[in-house]
């Protein structure tokens, strides 16, 4: 559904369901009464009517976008036609409780659409809780983004996760949610063309991450199975499972000098590169391979990878660049970097 507004989640409603119990049956059954996890917020306004025969596209994890200023400046001077964002929040306290989004897309001049990936039921992780000085959340909102200097049509949302798993005890941030993709088309020349913005799972299997995928190219070809397809975005191809990662770095490290490349060249490990390819979508040509997706603060040693990708059907890719996620002191603006890359329709 499109709405000016995501539903509101009064504060007591979510406090009763971080208080309760906090297992999967009783996520679905939370997940079911939240409006605003079926909803597609719209909102800004397009600056141009149409593309011409090139469509500019830049992706990004923005990390909460709570540095607006600085990620709005790095995407206004490469001026992509489309944006596909996630980790935005709206009206959480730990990015200043404001609508980021709609600040970033009147400095763009681009419409938006918006969608919930995950209703927080607290203000983030440790570092994030420890920061905010006890502020509330006043909506709790964290999801994907689209925003378009051309009308967006069609707009749409894909859940790709039901479980619920950050919602049980051990995953330490309660969310109801899960993972999900959101879209539409914008007219390039004369065709429609399907956009994508994407953001897989971090702690699951790189057969889980398949399983999305798998359910992500489905529905898009439920949506339009002949128009051109570019979707982008944080997949989270990460080669191994988040405790073989975590549980023993130093093993983890190990198996990254056994295979240096691995993080950068995850196709081996993940699965849905051959899914991927087998449904007619190319990466090689619309990313720049050279460098990590990952931004480290300095200091921080662990090994950085390519995470983030486009992925195209039925375009020609050229021009593809990751651009750094600075402020203007030189620390990051975000955890990832920024893909941009330019499409022809073949």
């Amino acid at each position: 559904m499109l709405v000016p507004q995501l539903t509101h989640v009064p504060v007591a409603l979510r406090n009763a369901m971080r208080n309760g119990p906090r297992d999967s049956a009783t996520h679905l059954r939370h997940a079911a009464a939240v409006p605003a996890l079926g909803e597609i917020e719209i909102g800004g306004q397009a600056s141009r009517e149409s593309v011409g025969g090139n469509l500019t596209v830049m992706a990004w994890n923005v990390e909460r976008l709570r540095h607006v200023d600085a990620i709005a400046a790095t995407i206004a001077g490469r001026a992509p036609d489309v944006v596909l964002l996630s980790e935005v929040d709206k009206g959480m306290a730990r990015s200043g409780n404001g609508h980021l989004l709609s600040r970033l897309a009147d400095r763009l001049s681009h419409s938006y659409a918006y969608g919930v990936e995950f209703l927080e039921l607290g203000t983030g992780n440790e570092t994030e809780q420890a920061a905010n000085g006890g502020a509330e959340n006043i909506e709790g909102f964290h999801g994907n983004a689209v925003t378009s200097a051309v009308p967006l049509l069609r707009p749409f949302l894909i859940r790709l996760d039901a479980a619920g798993a950050w919602f049980l005890p051990e995953h330490g941030q309660p969310r109801i949610g899960g993972r999900m993709a959101l879209g539409g088309q914008v007219m390039v020349g004369d065709r429609r063309v399907t956009v994508v913005s994407v953001h897989l799972e971090n702690r699951t299997t790189p057969a889980g991450r398949a399983d999305q995928t798998r359910h992500l190219l489905d529905a898009i070809d439920r949506y339009d199975a002949e128009a051109p397809v570019l979707i982008g975005g944080d997949f989270n191809t990460l080669t191994a499972t988040y405790e073989e990662r975590h549980a023993d770095p130093a093993a983890w490290q190990g198996r990254i000098d056994a295979e240096p490349d691995r993080l950068m060249c995850p196709d081996r490990h993940e699965p849905l590169f051959a899914i991927m390819a087998g449904r007619g979508y190319d990466w090689r040509d619309a990313n720049a391979l050279d460098k990590p997706t990952q931004r480290r603060a300095a200091g921080d040693l662990t090994p950085a990878g390519h995470i983030d990708w486009f992925f195209t059907r039925g375009l020609t890719a050229s021009a593809p660049a990751t651009l750094p996620a600075v402020l203007p002191d030189g620390s990051p603006s975000a955890d990832h970097e920024a893909l941009v890359v330019t499409v022809q329709v073949t």
